[in-house]
């Protein structure tokens, strides 16, 4: 079975994988509640509705700002990247075949066995081949066909 799809992931799409693959892991989770608990308690004792500690928390403010803003950080940093790279702002065409995926766009073309394909996961409307630990192909899913996308989960999850 060959196919081929043309997609383009555009900076909103980017920033909203981003932050839903950051929140889908539990580390961040806990430490954006423990922050958020932290900024808390120390709005609360300011405003004298607890008494909690006895002098300005500046340890406190610190570790919950960073704590509860560090995914947007990560993210902040991320989407520098995809910014920086005008290959990503255009349509990239993703040829599908029983040997592997061709990946083209106006500067560049590569082509990955799928043995190469280290996992694939969906998040939103997308689905993402990852090549290695932190990068892979950010894929519109409504451009498949069920058909095809089953096709794309049975070499993906053969290994």
């Amino acid at each position: 079975m060959n196919f081929s799809i043309t997609s383009k992931l555009n900076k909103q799409d980017y920033i909203k994988v981003m932050f839903i693959g950051l929140y889908k892991k539990p580390v961040f989770i806990i430490c954006t509640v423990f922050g958020l608990y932290l900024l808390t308690t120390v709005f609360l004792d300011y405003f004298h509705i607890i008494s909690y500690y006895p002098s300005t928390p500046f340890i406190e403010i610190f570790c919950g700002s960073f704590l509860l803003f560090a995914p947007t950080l990560i993210v902040t940093m991320a989407v520098y990247q995809f910014k920086s790279n005008p290959s990503f702002q255009n349509d990239i065409a993703y040829t599908f075949s029983e040997d592997g995926i061709v990946i083209q766009g106006i500067t560049f073309k590569s082509e990955v066995s799928w043995a190469h394909i280290t996992k694939q996961k969906e998040m939103g409307k997308f689905l993402i081949l990852y090549h290695g630990k932190k990068f892979g192909n950010f894929i519109d899913k409504s451009k498949f066909s069920s058909e095809q996308l089953l096709f794309i989960k049975t070499k993906t999850t053969k290994k």
